[in-house]
């Protein structure tokens, strides 16, 4: 079973800027570069506490867990809330570690 995803407005606008980037080097980059992530996250919506856990609460409990994305140096940050995978942040693995862990669900 898979959970529900949704994706944070600003994941949204990580995904547009690195499509915009890949598109504008090769024509149909940027939709493989889709493709891949799509996988990632549906992976990860199927298994979603076998990503890495990379913020956590106070208590040590796990609050968001990040999975590499196949074929491209991206990796996919997410949040499960309830019964939904949150995607938070779509980030190059060269930026800072703590990229978009400021964003609220």
């Amino acid at each position: 079973m898979s959970l529900r995803v949704e994706f944070h407005e600003l994941a949204d606008l990580d995904l547009f800027e690195a499509w915009t980037w890949y598109e504008n080097h090769q024509d149909g980059l940027g939709d493989r570069f889709l493709s891949a992530i799509d996988a990632t996250v549906h992976r990860a919506a199927r298994w979603p506490n076998g990503g890495e856990p990379v913020l956590r609460d106070d208590s040590g409990e796990t609050i968001e867990r990040k999975v590499p994305t196949d074929g491209f140096p991206y990796t996919v940050r997410y949040r499960i809330i309830s019964d939904r995978l949150v995607v938070m942040a779509v980030l190059h693995q060269h930026r800072h570690p703590s990229f978009g862990t400021e964003r609220q669900p």
